[in-house]
C-alpha cells in the first residue's frame, strides 16, 4: 500500500510594488516639507513684528510696583527696568539763553501747542516731521542721559557713540554708575572722548519723594560742576527735564515737582556760565503737561517726532 505526501498549500505573500513604496515615501516627504515652511513662515513674521517694534519697545518697557514710576537700580538693585537707573549726584554746565532767544522759544512753544491740541486725539500722530537738522552735526557732541535719550540711537538719530544713555539712569549714576557693559561711567566716558558739546537730560527718575528731589539737586550740581571742572574745552548744555502727560504710567512724577527742577537746574547753570535750554516749555501744554502729539502712550517718553524737534532747536541754538 504506497501513501503519498501532498505538501501544503502556502500562499504566496504579496509583495508591495515599488512605485507604490516610493510613493508613500514622496508624500511624507512632501507632507514634512510644508510642514518646515509654514513654521519657518511663520518664525519669519514674529520675528518681523518683533522687530518693527524694537524701536519704542525698547525705549518705553515695564511699570512697576511703584506705580509705574521706575526708581533708580542702586535703590532696588533687583528691579530690572526700561528707565536707566542710579541715585543722583549730577555736576554739568550751560550758558542761559539771552532773553530774545527765550521769547522766540516761547512764541514757537504757542504754535506748536495750538497744533498739537488740534490732532492730540490721535495717540500716534507725528508731529514736527518737517523739523531738519543735520547728523553730522553732532558728530563730535556727546548726549547724557536717561532712557529718553537712549531713543537718540534705537531711533537711528544719532550714532550709539554719541550717546551715555541708561534706562533708570540719573545724576549720580552719571558719576559713579556704568551706562554700557564695560563698566563705564558716563563722565568717564565724556573725558575719553572729550566732546565739542556735552548735553544733559538727566532727573526724571528721582522725584517721587522730597527727600528724593533734595538728594537729586545735590547730585545734579555735583554732576554739573564735575563735569564743568574736569572737561573745561566742552560746551555744556543742560535740557530742561521733560513734563508728564495728563494720562501716564508715572503717577508720581508731577509737573509741578518737574518745573521747580527745572529752576534749580537753570540756577545752577547761571551760577556756572553754562546753558541751560528749557525744552519743557516748547511741548506743554497751557497747564503744563506733556502734549499728546510729543508723548509717548506711557505719558514719558518721546515719539520719533519730539526727537527731531529737539536735536533741531539744539542745532539752531549753536548753529
Amino acid at each position: 500500500m504506497s501513501s503519498s505526501y501532498k505538501r501544503p498549500n502556502r500562499k504566496k505573500k504579496r509583495r508591495v510594488p515599488t512605485a507604490t513604496v516610493a510613493l508613500y515615501i514622496a508624500m511624507v516627504v512632501i507632507i514634512l516639507g510644508i510642514c518646515a515652511v509654514v513654521f519657518i513662515v511663520g518664525f519669519n513674521v514674529l520675528n518681523s513684528e518683533g522687530e518693527s517694534s524694537k524701536g519704542s519697545s525698547s525705549i518705553i518697557s515695564s511699570s512697576s510696583s511703584n506705580g509705574g514710576f521706575i526708581l533708580p537700580n542702586d535703590e532696588q538693585p533687583s528691579y530690572s527696568s526700561s528707565i536707566q537707573s542710579s541715585y543722583e549726584s549730577s555736576s554739568d554746565s550751560s550758558i542761559p539763553e539771552s532773553s530774545s532767544s527765550d521769547e522766540s522759544s516761547s512764541s514757537s512753544k504757542q504754535e506748536q501747542s495750538s497744533s498739537g491740541q488740534s490732532s492730540s486725539s490721535d495717540p500716534n500722530s507725528e508731529v514736527n516731521v518737517n523739523e531738519k537738522f543735520d547728523k553730522e552735526f553732532f558728530k563730535d557732541d556727546l548726549f547724557i542721559g536717561d532712557s529718553i535719550f537712549t531713543g537718540l540711537y534705537l531711533y537711528d538719530f544719532l550714532d550709539q557713540a554719541n550717546v551715555a544713555a541708561k534706562v533708570g539712569y540719573t545724576p549720580y549714576g552719571a558719576l559713579n554708575g556704568a551706562f554700557d557693559s564695560k563698566g563705564i561711567t558716563a563722565l568717564s566716558y565724556a573725558k575719553q572722548r572729550s566732546p565739542k558739546r556735552i548735553f544733559i537730560l538727566l532727573g526724571s527718575n528721582a522725584m517721587s519723594s522730597s527727600s528724593e528731589l533734595n538728594a537729586l539737586k545735590n547730585s545734579y550740581s555735583n554732576l554739573l560742576t564735575t563735569i564743568h571742572s574736569e572737561i573745561p574745552k566742552a560746551k555744556i548744555c543742560c535740557i530742561s527735564i521733560t513734563p508728564v502727560a495728563r494720562k501716564t504710567d508715572y503717577p508720581n512724577v508731577d509737573n509741578s515737582v518737574v518745573r521747580s527742577m527745572n529752576e534749580y537746574i537753570e540756577q545752577q547753570c547761571k551760577a556756572l556760565g553754562v546753558d541751560y535750554f528749557d525744552f519743557y516749555s516748547q511741548i506743554s501744554d497751557d497747564e503744563g503737561y506733556f502734549l499728546t502729539d510729543y508723548a509717548e502712550v506711557d505719558g514719558m517718553h518721546f515719539k520719533a517726532g519730539t526727537y527731531r524737534l529737539l536735536l533741531a532747536e539744539l542745532q539752531k541754538k549753536y548753529s
